[in-house]
């Protein structure tokens, strides 16, 4: 199974891929999952979950990613918010409480961002070792060395703020259609992660579009 299990959508204000858009191009580009974790809301996540009811193989789970006091943690399988700016043991805690798994996103991006040093310690489900965002640089890599080094489960995902970025980077493993056995899948640590860089100029796109909004 291929997933790529961090996506934003329109929910994000910093995303201009709709929900169905989003299904259309994870379908043409032979995804079997994705997860929209759209920033401190699920309600993207449940829009792409209504939309892709009839299509037959293939699985949204739901998702938000949620902004703690350190950084960024994406939780899958829950159906509800975790209010933002918890700590981020506060944050995992409630996460799991909801039935969800919490992973570590870009922990080494930036102190705004990145769980940083504090995801050394962290108790975490997994890492998000492999981010099309950030392929350049030591970001993925001090992620995976500390996947390594924990023993936890490496996610690999596009991060993508529009449409042309999705599937940009992956991760597989074996797993039924059904969001609970892709979090059964997660956990056994047993995943294979790999893709490329977002195409630069789609970044650069992505930069101009939110200056300009902010000017307008």
């Amino acid at each position: 199974m291929i997933f790529d299990p961090h996506i934003h959508s329109t929910y994000s204000s910093d995303s201009t891929a709709s929900p169905r858009d989003i299904i259309k191009r994870a379908k043409k580009i032979g995804l079997d999952a994705i997860a929209v974790a759209d920033h401190n809301t699920i309600k993207g996540s449940l829009v792409t979950i209504e939309e892709a009811k009839d299509f037959e193989d293939f699985v949204v789970v739901p998702a938000v990613e949620v902004s703690s006091s350190k950084g960024h943690i994406v939780a899958l399988g829950i159906k509800e918010d975790v209010e933002k700016g918890l700590s981020p043991e506060d944050t995992v805690e409630k996460i799991r409480s909801l039935g969800g798994i919490a992973v570590a996103a870009h922990p080494f991006v930036s102190y705004r961002d990145g769980l940083c040093d504090s995801v050394k310690e962290l108790d975490i489900d997994a890492i998000e070792t492999l981010n099309s965002r950030y392929i350049f640089g030591y970001s993925n890599w001090k992620a995976k060395n500390l996947a390594e080094r924990r023993n936890l489960p490496e996610i690999g995902s596009s991060d993508a703020h529009f449409i042309g970025a999705i599937g940009s980077c992956v991760t597989e493993f074996e797993a039924d259609f059904s969001y609970e056995s892709i979090i059964e899948a997660i956990l056994s640590g047993k995943t294979n992660v790999y893709g490329d860089r977002t195409p630069l100029p789609l970044i650069l796109k992505e930069v101009i579009n939110k200056k300009i909004k902010k000017i307008g």
